[in-house]
């Protein structure tokens, strides 16, 4: 009865493993920093094209490829994936690791005052984050100690596991977090960067990326040993970590005869302290457009039943945007204690400060079997009360995603809209990582797009094959 016990309790653990990762070869590319991007869902169209032009061997044709107007069944974006992932192989541009490593990931970053921090009057805020790169085992959500945060869409699945049949492939880590309060993990990870890194680049934002491979057995495991019994929280990839569930279920079916061992039952992970000071996170706003005979009075007559309004005008003739604006989000941050508070731009020249006039309205739009954390979210009643009740957007639909986009650049979000493709925006505060856990543990998850974790890991440093 004791050994059931102890391999029901060893099934929950969570397990990590090192890995031959594939890295570039430093004597065929140069200069790394060209060939490496963020992961595929922060760049832009613009942003794929500077990529591709960058280098011809850029991470970017692997993980975001082209469409081309004579793509077909045969021959599409995914199979080039592939076909580029292979020749590059092969001509040994990428090369595997000769040893099992786990890989310490550190990055020193500035946060410009244009994202997530508008009315930040010091200039940019600095931060080092660090984490190490290894595999995870894969487990369904909620039945373990992998625990998501994130609601996530079907197209970004679809997507990713075209990507993940085809090229057989981690390309880009997923982001998780775990709590170490006594600083174990952080002090074991401070010992071997003592050592000369086996990657130091600076990124196009002026961020240091700095790589080193664990190959001591004995570290690995004093590594493996402080994780398996932690909660680890998917802070980033949850599309990517479910279409991996997908994958390895896919595979199971191919071949029933499966151990449990095979690479297909992993996923890359990169894992960080939530107790360290490095970690930041944004709030990620909102952009809507495509709706069908809006009228921003009539929407601002309907906002005003259930909030204060706020107007702050301005005049750019007269250069007093800048503090208009850098007034509201100001506000926005001395408000957060006392309630919910979000802000709103039309276009026309003001920024509008909503204040929700009484929360018990949320027990009529928010559903009550929820626990009350996830109610209280401020992205929560965002999607519930004014774009599910008031614009008539249904998040759980497909036309949802024509409907809203997602940005966490304050400057980006007022350009869109004053360029007539979106009809209005609505500025969050950031959600704080306590919340964050607080909600996963309960089982619940955030609506998508809940959290924008800063900086974003760098794709290309470590790709993990699965052979």
């Amino acid at each position: 009865m004791l050994n059931l016990i102890l391999l029901c309790f060893n099934n929950h653990m969570v397990k990590i493993i090192p890995f031959k990762g594939i890295l570039y070869n430093r004597k065929i590319i140069k200069t790394l920093n060209s060939v490496v991007a963020p992961p595929y869902d922060v760049i832009s169209r613009v942003g794929q094209d500077e990529y591709y032009q960058k280098n011809n061997h850029n991470i970017v044709r692997l993980i975001y490829g082209k469409n081309l107007p004579w793509d077909d069944s045969t021959h599409d974006r995914y199979i080039r994936s592939a076909r580029y992932f292979e020749d590059w192989l092969k001509r040994k541009v990428l090369i595997r690791d000769r040893n099992p490593s786990i890989y310490i990931y550190r990055q020193e970053y500035s946060i410009p005052p244009h994202i997530g921090y508008i009315h930040r009057e010091k200039g940019p805020k600095n931060g080092i984050r660090n984490g190490f790169i290894a595999l995870l085992r894969l487990e369904e959500f909620g039945k373990g100690n992998i625990l998501p945060h994130e609601e996530t869409l079907s197209r970004p699945k679809e997507d990713r596991l075209q990507v993940l049949r085809r090229c057989r492939a981690n390309f880009s880590q997923i982001f998780g977090v775990y709590s170490d309060p006594q600083m174990k993990t952080d002090d074991l990870m401070e010992m071997e960067m003592k050592r000369e890194p086996l990657v130091n680049i600076t990124d196009n934002e002026g961020d240091r990326h700095r790589l080193w491979a664990v190959t001591d057995v004995e570290m690995q495991n004093k590594i493996i040993s402080e994780i398996e019994n932690k909660k680890i929280f998917i802070a980033d990839g949850h599309h990517r970590y479910e279409t991996a569930i997908t994958y390895r279920d896919e595979m199971r079916r191919k071949f029933p005869d499966f151990t449990g061992k095979e690479p297909y039952n992993y996923i890359m992970i990169y894992l960080t302290n939530s107790d360290a000071e490095g970690l930041t996170i944004l709030p990620t706003h909102r952009l809507i457009k495509n709706l069908p005979s809006f009228n921003k009075e009539e929407v601002e007559r309907k906002i005003e039943k259930y909030f204060s309004i706020e107007s702050f005008p301005f005049d750019k003739d007269k250069g007093d945007e800048q503090d208009k604006r850098k007034e509201v989000f100001k506000k926005m941050e001395e408000r957060v204690k006392k309630g919910h508070i979000f802000g709103m731009y039309f276009g026309d020249n003001r920024y509008l400060l909503l204040s929700l006039r009484d929360e018990g309205i949320l027990d009529e739009v928010i559903d009550c079997s929820r626990c009350k954390e996830w109610r209280m979210l401020d992205v929560t009643i965002l999607h519930a009360l004014l774009i599910e009740r008031i614009l008539n957007i249904k998040e759980d639909s497909v036309i949802a995603q024509k409907n809203i986009t997602y940005a966490t650049d304050e400057e980006e979000v007022i350009r869109s809209v004053e360029k007539g493709g979106y009809q209005v925006a609505f500025f969050l505060n950031p959600t704080k990582i306590e919340e964050i856990k607080s909600i996963a543990m309960k089982g619940e998850r955030m609506p998508q797009k809940s959290t924008f974790f800063y900086p974003k890991l760098l794709t290309g440093l470590v790709i993990n094959k699965l052979d």
